[in-house]
């Protein structure tokens, strides 16, 4: 029996015009009222998913920056936060500078405006950037803007190998001291984000699990990317929209219809309500 759903944010929950389908919502909705606990698990800061945790009146935990972040929004409370230390930070820049990788500095979890760039991105992610252009500026240099012992995160995005050899570089230096994670790959093109030790969604789904006290196996999580495979193989339900690539499908007991059909709201419709 299903009492928790966990869902991402992009690319599953919301349609491609950053929308959560109606369909998504009226499930959503059904299965809380069953008294189905539900919360989410998103790369997004908060204030980029502060819309739509109001939308769904989630007075929850939420899982925030890939699992560095967790928070009670309507409490305004921290419950557990892995930042990246500065010197990894820099470190991460230089090795990108040095192997023509574009690069985005994030400061702080609560820092509304929090993305910094000192180079034009045109490959991509072009998209993101324009979808997140109100939280980002563009400065001559972000190292700058590392004025703390530690900041967000950093990401990376080019030649996937050329970045799997600069986390390897890093590991043989700070093994254990920082999480890379693998968002997603486009057209030959990487997006790995970098955060503080242990970060991960599936670490973090432990916080949700104690907090709503069910148990892995009575879990159903939903999610579209390289980013959700840790927290798939945890949950005892993994469902995979029909957009995710055949890896991240592989691990689903069930895959949905598109985040654009209301993936989210057919599969809790079928195996939920």
């Amino acid at each position: 029996m299903i009492k928790l759903i966990v869902s991402d944010l992009d690319g599953t929950l919301l349609n491609d015009e950053k929308h959560i389908p109606h369909r998504n919502i009226e499930a959503l909705q059904k299965a809380l009222s069953k008294g189905i606990h539900v919360s989410i698990a998103t790369g997004r800061n908060y204030f980029s998913a502060k819309r739509y945790i109001e939308e769904l009146g989630l007075d929850v935990p939420v899982i925030l920056q890939n699992g560095a972040f967790i928070y009670m929004p309507f409490e305004n409370k921290i419950l557990y936060e892995s930042p990246l230390p500065s010197k990894i930070a820099k470190e991460l820049i230089f090795y990108a500078r040095k192997n023509n990788l574009d690069y985005i500095l994030y400061t702080g979890f609560l820092d509304e405006k929090d993305m910094y760039m000192d180079i034009k991105h045109n490959g991509q992610y072009s998209r993101y950037l324009e979808q997140n252009n109100w939280r980002l500026t563009y400065v001559d240099d972000v190292l700058k803007y590392i004025t703390k012992d530690h900041v967000a995160e950093v990401v990376l995005i080019g030649n996937e190998e050329k970045i799997k050899n600069i986390v390897d570089l890093l590991n043989k230096k700070y093994l254990n001291e920082f999480s890379p994670v693998k968002n997603s790959v486009y057209e030959g093109e990487a997006f790995f984000e970098f955060f503080g030790k242990g970060a991960s969604k599936e670490s973090a789904l432990s916080f949700l699990l104690d907090f709503f006290k069910v148990n892995p196996e009575e879990t159903m999580f939903l999610g579209d990317n390289y980013n959700d495979i840790g927290i798939m193989k945890i949950v005892g339900f993994p469902v995979a929209m029909e957009n995710a690539p055949d890896e991240v499908k592989s691990l689903a007991k069930f895959i949905s219809l598109s985040n654009n059909d209301g993936g989210v709201g057919f599969a809790i419709e079928k195996f939920v309500l």
